[in-house]
């Protein structure tokens, strides 16, 4: 169910007339209801609506108010209890609420909306302003496809998911369509809107708290976040990959109900991918019982329509198949609810680049003049025949260190190496900003509350590692399996015990996940510590150069896709040989993008 909603005058053509089959419309007045989005998804929360004279209040999640008792039910407090507090408090409402949420509270006769997601972006929201109104969803088609909007498909979007493999917020697919960063607001007042944050993380630089006070912390805000998010244990299982995060989700789920705790794990019958050997370790330690799925190549081709459906926005993360057939697997063994691990990485210092990045943040600190009056001009005047594997590799070095950070992150992007201008069609080049994605991405790295590197970098990858992709990925895949999901590692109160870790301490001498190892050491399995990290990563390119049946389904999308304009004639060929005959996983990645970019075209039946 999808959350739909709009406030305003609509004077527009037909505008009041076609409103009314989507809201509850009357004259004009303010309309708000759950709206089907793609036929009916099971499984979530479904959408609350609550009203008091003009002013009716909608939300979508499970928010708490600060200070109030938390209960099990399917909101944990109500839209009428928020609606009472909003009527005493006003906008500051926001602050008070914690959990997920997405929230709009629309006041006919002061011609105002309020509209806000959470602070980590687990919920969403998407909005338009037209004809002196503003129209808002939980789904970014469904605002668009309302007659009053009417929005077409945007160029510069589509670029923006062929570089990063998903639409970044603030923008959509659509145009003139906008969604809500994580932790913000949109005011619509009088016909004028105003954005703005009205959360942001008090992250701790130094500061002499010990790591065994911190360790104590970390430890009780995990089990009140899984104890807070298991309302009916018998119902309720975790995802396990086997890594530190599922580990300890399941782990401290295994000690709220009678019964053993019950996790789903997914396989991928290829040794690297395949990390199920840890899930048995981890479900034997805690007693857990574990459920297994091994996918295959046939498993992609029947469950790749479903995935483009399910999605309000062209979505390219390959490993969202993974976490569907997961889920499905929960769902075939009785579970309502899932409970998943993500977060602790963005959270904890858990992605290698945060060490790869590091290292060449160290070069920007060394003086200047051995960098620019010494090292680099002897790099750079060394004959080139005379280069050696280690001069070589020191001028790579440089080149990548003199590049600033967050624009160093995409040096490894198809995009970057191959040049815009051999993968895009002109006339498609000549309609977007290949800069556009990364300008956006130095605002947000430059808006972290934070100096230190190694908390710019998580802040940053709160909204493109998690707001952006990997939420959106579990949310929309538990929905289509027909499960709710939960994100303990998200719960407000390990948010906030994260920002309390210094950086020192969090990644001492590069050290990944390290605080959080430490901590954890006596709970999850030595073997769990001490492995590397995983994930639910899809060996997609492998299976296509195996698969006939996967091959044909990919190379027809892609052959569909060359006729829409967007990509040079010849990019497509050159991009199979060059997955057939160099690196099968490097480019299995952005044939997967692609063709999941048409089959979303497809099936939601937009074209440009």
């Amino acid at each position: 169910m999808a959350l739909f909603g709009y406030m305003g005058e609509f004077q527009g053509k037909s505008s009041l007339d076609a409103l009314s089959a989507y809201g509850d419309a009357a004259s004009g007045q303010p309309g708000l209801r759950a709206q089907c989005a793609h036929g009916e998804r099971h499984g979530c929360w479904a959408p609350e609506v609550a009203s008091e004279g003009p002013i009716a209040l909608a939300l979508t999640g499970q928010p708490s108010l600060a200070g109030a008792p938390v209960e099990c039910t399917p909101s944990r407090n109500s839209a009428a209890a928020i609606l009472a507090a909003y009527r005493q408090s006003g906008d500051t409402i926001l602050r008070a609420l914690i959990g997920p949420f997405a929230i709009a509270i629309v006041d006919g006769s002061a011609r105002r909306a309020l509209l806000a997601i959470d602070r980590m972006g687990i919920e969403r929201l998407a909005y338009a302003v037209r004809h002196g109104g503003i129209v808002f969803s939980t789904s970014a088609e469904l605002v668009a496809k309302c007659p009053a909007v009417g929005a077409a498909l945007r160029p510069q979007a589509l670029f923006d998911y062929l570089m990063l493999h998903m639409i970044p917020a603030p923008g959509t697919v659509f145009q003139g369509v906008q969604k809500l960063r994580a932790g913000t607001f949109a005011l619509f007042e009088n016909g004028t809107l105003k954005l703005a944050r009205y959360w942001e993380p008090q992250f701790v630089t130094g500061g002499r708290a010990s790591f065994e006070t911190l360790k104590t912390e970390l430890r009780q805000s995990l089990k009140n976040a899984v104890n807070s998010e298991t309302c009916a244990a018998e119902n309720t299982g975790a995802f396990l990959s086997g890594g530190l995060d599922s580990s300890t989700v399941a782990g401290l789920l295994s000690g709220v109900g009678e019964k053993p705790a019950k996790t789903f794990s997914i396989g991928f019958g290829y040794e690297d991918y395949d990390e199920l050997a840890y899930a048995r370790i981890v479900n034997a330690h805690f007693g857990c019982q574990g459920h297994e799925y091994v996918i295959t190549a046939p498993d992609i081709v029947a469950a790749f329509p479903l995935v483009a459906r399910a999605y309000d926005e062209p979505f390219g993360n390959s490993s969202a198949l993974p976490a569907y057939y997961c889920a499905r697997l929960a769902r075939d063994n009785g579970i309502r609810h899932l409970l998943a691990g993500d977060g602790g990485d963005e959270l904890f210092a858990g992605n290698s680049r945060y060490v790869e990045q590091r290292v060449f943040e160290r070069y920007q600190r060394a003086p200047e003049l051995l960098r620019r009056g010494i090292l680099e001009p002897l790099l750079s005047n060394w004959p080139d025949l005379l280069l050696m594997p280690l001069i070589r590799k020191a001028r790579g070095y440089v080149d990548k260190a003199n590049i600033p950070l967050p624009d160093r992150l995409e040096t490894w992007n198809l995009l970057t190496r191959l040049g815009c201008a051999e993968v895009l069609s002109p006339d498609f080049l000549g309609a977007i900003d290949p800069d556009a994605p990364v300008a956006q991405m130095r605002e947000v790295w430059s808006s972290a509350p934070s100096d230190a590197y190694l908390q710019r970098m998580l802040y940053y990858d709160w909204q493109y590692t998690l707001a952006d992709n990997d939420l959106r990925k579990v949310e929309t895949m538990c929905a289509l399996a027909g499960v709710r999901v939960s994100y303990p590692m998200l719960h407000p109160e390990v948010v906030d015990m994260s920002t309390r870790v210094p950086p020192a301490l969090m990644m001492p001498g590069g050290k990944l996940r390290d605080f959080y190892k430490r901590s954890m050491r006596g709970f999850l399995p030595d073997a769990v510590l001490q492995k590397k990290k995983h994930g639910f990563g899809l060996p997609f390119g492998l299976w296509l150069q195996e698969s006939p049946q996967l091959r044909e389904l990919i190379v027809g999308n892609l052959s569909d896709l060359r006729a829409r304009g967007i990509l040079r004639l010849e990019f497509i060929d050159r991009l199979l040989r060059l997955h057939h005959q160099e690196d099968a996983r490097y480019y299995g990645v952005f044939v997967w993008v692609l063709a999941m970019l048409e089959q979303w075209m497809r099936e939601h039946r937009v074209a440009l």
